[in-house]
């Protein structure tokens, strides 16, 4: 079996998000914002799922490793880590 060219990713967001409230409406900016890039940059195929961690500022995302590398250059990201 081929392996998967999608990875495991945590992406550790910049806190607090400028005027939004902890919680679901900070979660569902962040993961808009991970969408909209992907999109803007012709990536959309490269950006598999993503799942919001119980931690806030964390999502976990599957993409590919060209994504996760233009995902560290946001402002809104303090890191990108292989999960």
């Amino acid at each position: 079996m081929a392996p998967s060219i999608f990875k495991r990713y945590k992406l550790h967001f910049t806190r607090p998000l400028p005027g939004l409230r902890p919680g679901r409406p900070e979660r569902d900016a962040m993961v808009e914002r991970v969408r909209r890039l992907a999109s803007e940059n012709g990536m959309a195929g490269d950006l598999h799922t993503i799942a919001p961690n119980a931690g806030f500022g964390i999502l976990e995302i599957r993409c590919t490793e060209r994504l996760a590398r233009r995902l560290s250059d946001l402002s809104e990201i303090e890191t990108v880590q292989e999960a």
